[in-house]
């Protein structure tokens, strides 16, 4: 029997134009009516993840900042948090440097990203804190850091991903949050820790638990999952970790995979 399920926001549940459509509303709507607890996953900071999914029934702790974060969304008391280790933070960002990214800070509070940095004074929408556009980043630190980022050309970050795993490798963890983003983390943090942190919250077995994901970051959480759901727009990779690959979420993908897969179950076991 499912009980949980665990979404991703860009890409995933997200349309392009970064909305909700009413069919997804819906069908999230039914599964929750059916006895799912709903947990959104995400890189997105909570706030952001708050103004994104307004009107979804977020009762149960949620995930952010790629599992560094997690929330009780009925008080918004944080639950769970683990900090990017400060002796660490300048070695990354001049690593992001060298490799001509462009860098960004995030703190418990804001985001601050570099001057230059594509689409930054768009990533979030009110109510959620607007982007601060600083000349350097690294005059941030020592605040805590919950993630650090690097912004670059999709080529680049594939590039770069091995360099950065292996110079970081048992002090960081390194992950391909999107086409276009490296995330740094705490190398005990991820997705799918947090969603396994989640669900023995809940009182939910691995096996019980539906995810929805298209990123590197989210291949843990599709393994953990007893079904794993990975998105038409996904990469390879991340399909070849899913138990079932649905539409793009430009064609409703987590909608459709509710609707035929999941569902149809919740309804045989009422």
């Amino acid at each position: 029997m499912y009980r949980l399920l665990a979404i991703d926001l860009d890409g995933t549940l997200l349309t392009p134009e970064r909305k909700i459509t009413p069919r997804t509303r819906a069908a999230i709507q039914q599964a929750v009516a059916s006895g799912m607890e709903l947990v959104i996953t995400t890189g997105q900071s909570y706030p952001a993840l708050r103004s994104l999914c307004a009107g979804l029934p977020l009762t149960k702790p949620q995930v952010t900042c790629n599992g560094a974060v997690i929330v009780d969304p009925k008080d918004d008391t944080i639950l769970h948090e683990t900090l990017v280790p400060l002796s660490l933070v300048h070695d990354a960002l001049a690593a992001l440097r060298e490799k001509q990214f462009f860098r960004v800070y995030h703190t418990n509070t804001y985001v601050y990203a570099e001057q230059g940095t594509p689409g930054a004074e768009f990533w979030y929408l009110p109510p959620a804190p607007p982007t601060v556009i600083i000349e350097d980043v690294t005059t941030i630190y020592p605040q805590p850091c919950v993630k650090l980022m690097g912004v670059g050309e999709p080529a680049n970050v594939l590039r770069s991903l091995p360099y950065f795993e292996e110079r970081f490798a048992g002090q960081l963890y390194v992950t391909r949050a999107a086409s276009d983003l490296l995330e740094f983390l705490h190398p005990d943090v991820s997705k799918g820790k947090a969603l396994a942190r989640v669900a023995r919250m809940l009182d939910v077995a691995p096996e019980e638990i539906v995810a929805f994901g298209d990123n590197h970051n989210d291949i843990e959480m599709l393994r953990l999952a007893g079904l794993g759901i990975a998105m038409g727009n996904a990469a390879d990779d991340v399909k070849a970790h899913a138990d079932y690959v649905t539409q793009t979420n430009a064609e409703e993908g987590v909608a459709v995979a509710l609707e035929e897969k999941v569902l149809p179950l919740l309804s045989s076991q009422v």
